[in-house]
């Protein structure tokens, strides 16, 4: 069977205007190639398009290109932002030729479930969970599994039999020779990577806690992982066969199985393989001898999830987080000479401007070489969205569920633009706080010059974006 699979954008083009987005970071949809993987070793002929490395492309573009292969299927990733886009795809698709079947996959529909089949006629089956073995067997021709819903005529149907999940050492590794211009042309977060190109691995799935924004449809409370020898041989293989000098470890719970982490550090270490690597520590899973492996192993960055500074919200949404926590990990992480990434959130439900004030204040009290805020998002399967309508106002916009956008303001604030305000505030002060001045901003160039250079090419979107921020 010849099998296309189709990564969206998740944002609408503006013609002759460069997406800021695609500029700062652009990772490899690691989840496709997988399933890429799986589909190509079981004999099938697969092809990927990644819309959001080819930024002016239209859909309608994408649309007769992937007509023009002339596939039986075609598979649709689909965070709930770029459902839409993928959505307009498919139509188009369906108006070509009718007769390709569709499929749709990842978090939104794995929370849609038969709903999406219900609204989105266009769409012939849904996959829900992890889909490597799902889309195998509707490659050979068998939907009975209770992870797949399909349409029978006007009725709505659902698989009886049960698929297993994966044993994830034996997934072949994902098909990045797949993804045009892998690894060069993929980005990763600016001044977040030493040496270019880099690449992003998952080489764990799910999460043991139950944070109230998080949304779990996928892989629910489990939590399974690869094992050292089988990630370090994924590193080998991409540093040896594409050149890659860098990776993102996109796992939610990197540190999670400590003997897992020191396992894989030493075999990195011992091998003297040129690469580095950021991934994300959970607070409360740090400590001096934890980060000295990290280091050992060339870990480079990494990322923590502080998310408020006012300890009533993270009781609230934050599973087993605590102020005190936060200020001891992070000061161990800097003063190891880690490069530490805070990741704070604002308009949970609950919050007042004071909360918003104290997360500011806790940002700039930190040793944070580096920080991301997110808007407040309740995505349709977190926990928190059943009751987010009693909770403040929500405009419930897929398209604009980007984390940027406020599409939910809590009851206890006023309007979206005082949110708006507070996040363009949070940058301007973060960002020229004398710690930056004397601690980073001198060593950017040299931290990771590839950075520098795609700062000053694409010099006048980034400025524009930040006047934009900013005047907020």
């Amino acid at each position: 069977m010849r099998v296309v699979l189709f990564h969206p954008r998740g944002y609408r083009i503006t013609p002759g205007v460069k997406n800021v987005g695609s500029l700062a970071c652009v990772m490899p949809p690691v989840g496709l190639a997988s399933i890429a993987s799986v589909l190509r070793k079981a004999g099938h002929e697969v092809y990927i398009f990644d819309a959001a490395l080819q930024y002016t492309v239209t859909n309608r573009e994408w649309a007769e290109r992937i007509c023009r292969l002339n596939p039986d299927m075609i598979g649709f990733s689909a965070t709930t932002v770029a459902f839409y886009e993928a959505y307009d795809v498919c139509l188009l698709v369906k108006e070509i030729s009718p007769g390709i079947r569709t499929v749709f996959g990842g978090v939104h529909v794995s929370w849609g479930k038969e709903k999406i089949l219900e609204k989105f006629p266009a769409i012939d089956y849904v996959i829900t969970g992890e889909g490597e073995q799902a889309i195998k067997m509707l490659a050979e021709g068998s939907s009975d599994y209770d992870s797949i819903y399909f349409r029978n005529g006007s009725e709505i149907c659902r698989g009886t039999h049960t698929l297993q999940p994966c044993v994830l050492d034996e997934l072949p590794f994902p098909a990045y020779d797949l993804l045009k211009g892998f690894p060069r042309k993929y980005l990763m977060p600016l001044f977040g990577y030493p040496r270019h190109p880099g690449a992003n691995i998952i080489s764990s799935r799910g999460c043991v806690y139950s944070c109230s924004y998080c949304d779990r449809s996928v892989f629910g409370k489990s939590f399974r992982w690869n094992s050292p020898e089988y990630t370090f041989q994924q590193i080998l293989w991409l540093n040896r066969d594409f050149g890659v000098k860098h990776i993102n470890f996109y796992d939610d719970l990197f540190t999670l199985n400590r003997k897992r982490v020191e396992d894989l550090c030493l075999r990195l270490a011992s091998s003297r393989l040129p690469i580095t690597f950021n991934c994300i520590v959970r607070i409360g899973h740090i400590d001096p001898e934890l980060i000295k492996l990290l280091k050992k192993g060339g870990c480079w960055m990494v990322s923590v999830g502080i998310e408020s500074g006012d300890q009533n919200i993270l009781d609230t949404h934050k599973d087993g987080l605590t102020i005190e926590k936060i200020r001891r990990d992070v000061q161990l992480l800097h003063d190891s000479g880690l490069w530490v990434k805070g990741l704070f959130m604002i308009g949970f439900p609950g919050e007042k401007e004071d909360s918003i004030v104290k997360t500011r204040e806790l940002a700039l009290s930190l040793p944070l070489k580096e920080a991301n805020l997110t808007a407040f998002t309740p995505f349709p399967g977190a926990p928190i969205s059943r009751k987010i309508d009693d909770l403040g106002t929500f405009e419930n916009d897929w398209s604009k569920m980007d984390c940027v956008q406020f599409v939910f303001v809590p009851g206890e604030i006023p309007q979206k633009s005082i949110l708006e305000h507070h996040y363009g505030e949070f940058f301007r002060s973060f960002y020229s706080r004398s710690f930056m001045k004397k601690n980073v901003y001198p060593r950017m160039l040299f931290q990771s010059p590839h950075s520098f250079w795609r700062l000053i090419k694409h010099a006048p979107e980034f400025l524009s974006y930040r006047r934009k921020l900013i005047s907020n």
